[in-house]
């Protein structure tokens, strides 16, 4: 077994009334961590009493509306060799203390990013970003949504750290959103030309599924932050990654409201800026979006080129982390990309190579429900009906199943003359939409096959008015 030369690990939390979700935080990094420290930024339920429970230092610090001002004042007071910063909404996996404590033994990296994995509206989201540095290599800066800025060079580590902040209740949700939209408006109040602040405010709009709030807001941002404007009124040159991360949230509204001819224009705009900025290789967000469009139009073919693209260099921005520090918001998405592939080969009648794409998607991400769909669909456009019915089981098993799943599994029973089960998923999918009167045709033609025509006729009476 490989043997450590220990360095001491310091966790470092600021919290504000976190008592439903800081045992479950704190419970994972008792053993991977020699000591933990909190800073509360005002705490008036048990959060306090908690971290205490586990041993934690605490100290007190008054709230300014600044994230990075509170992080960098509990990186004071921390004494270990590695800063772990982890937030009271994140759970370390317990699999991976190992593979922590080796990353923090290289001597060569000052920095090392985790995946992150997010639940977001039942989707599953990951991203990679430092959250383990060696005290004294880094800091934050920015009010909210802050970022650590690193001195050396950095690590990918196969660390994982589960956000559960999204999975709230809508009350506790729109809470938290409306907090980080007075806070990124404050921001650009004190600078106009602040583009991250644009970005998250952008982003912001968008995971609230106010696309056209992030649509105003980014055409806003990209008519202020011209290269013209940033060295005429700044002095300096635009941050032409800020520009590309802004066009990536811009087009991703422009996406969901179906605007797709906007969408791409504004990609194909911000990666024609990019190449003659110099930046190379071309933005994978940028090329992730085009794909995302040219499948939302229909054009599979390049939709697949597109996503090839993307995964071939993903797969070179992974590999170069250590030197590359820009944010990269697809990086995690290899999953959705090859999904995207699988579906697109789907609709063109390619069944067996589409299969291998969405069983990558599932092998990188399990809980990829969208691609269990897929998959199952295109085993039921090869005849493989067991396979089909397999495949949409793994999600019941996996309690990630939606409505389309029982829906799906009650027509492949029907398939089968398996009418008891048929009935089963389609009275579940029912429960969910009882105004679907299609399916209470389908649970009436279930029973008169199963020979209860007065269950039959009961069921076809609930559509009279």
């Amino acid at each position: 077994m490989e043997k450590f030369q220990h360095q001491n690990i310091s966790a470092c939390l600021i919290v504000k009334n976190e008592e439903e979700l800081l045992p479950r935080c704190l419970n994972s990094i008792k053993n991977a961590v020699d000591e933990i420290v909190v800073v509360d930024t005002g705490s008036t339920d048990n959060t306090v009493t908690i971290a205490n429970n586990f041993g934690a230092r605490i100290y007190h610090h008054s709230w300014n509306d600044s994230f990075s001002e509170a992080r960098n004042h509990c990186l004071k007071y921390a004494s270990g060799d590695w800063i772990l910063q982890i937030d009271a909404d994140e759970e370390l996996e317990q699999a991976d203390i190992f593979k922590l404590k080796s990353a923090v033994n290289n001597p060569k990296y000052n920095a090392i990013a985790v995946a992150i994995q997010s639940t977001i509206k039942d989707n599953y989201h990951t991203f990679y970003n430092i959250r383990i540095f060696r005290r004294g290599k880094g800091f934050y800066q920015g009010m909210i949504h802050e970022q650590v800025i690193i001195e050396g060079d950095r690590l990918a580590a196969d660390v994982r750290l589960y956000h559960h902040g999204y999975d709230l209740d809508l009350h506790k949700m729109k809470e938290k959103w409306q907090r980080t939209t007075r806070i990124l408006q404050k921001q650009l109040e004190q600078n106009t030309y602040d583009s991250f602040a644009w970005f998250n405010l952008i982003r912001n709009y968008r995971t609230q599924e106010l696309f056209n709030d992030g649509i105003i807001a980014g055409e806003k941002a990209l008519t202020i932050l011209t290269p013209d404007t940033c060295i005429k009124r700044l002095g300096t040159n635009i941050n032409m990654h800020h520009y590309a991360m802004i066009t990536y949230e811009t087009a991703n509204c422009y996406l969901h409201i179906a605007a797709t001819t906007k969408a791409k224009e504004l990609c194909y705009n911000a990666l024609s800026k990019l190449k003659a900025d110099g930046s190379t290789p071309e933005n994978i967000d940028l090329l992730f979006t085009l794909a995302c469009a040219y499948l939302k139009e229909g054009n599979y073919q390049k939709a697949i080129e597109h996503f090839n693209r993307f995964l071939y260099l993903r797969e070179w921005q992974f590999n170069n982390m250590d030197t590359n520090s820009l944010m990269i918001d697809t990086l995690g998405y290899d999953y959705a990309a090859h999904n995207g592939i699988g579906f697109c080969l789907g609709n063109l009648g390619q069944w067996n190579i589409a299969i291998n794409h969405l069983e990558k998607a599932i092998a990188i991400n399990p809980k990829c429900h969208n691609a269990y769909n897929n998959l199952a669909l295109c085993f039921i456009n090869t005849g493989d009906l067991n396979n089909a019915i397999h495949t949409l089981l793994r999600t019941v098993s996996d309690e990630i199943a939606n409505d389309t799943v029982w829906l799906l599994l009650g027509e492949l029973q029907i398939k089968l003359n398996a009418y008891e089960k048929a009935l089963s998923y389609f009275e579940k999918y029912f429960n969910n939409h009882p105004a679907d009167k299609n399916v209470l045709l389908r649970i009436a033609w279930c029973y008169e096959k199963l020979g209860h025509p007065e269950a039959a006729m009961m069921v076809i009476g609930q559509q009279r008015p």
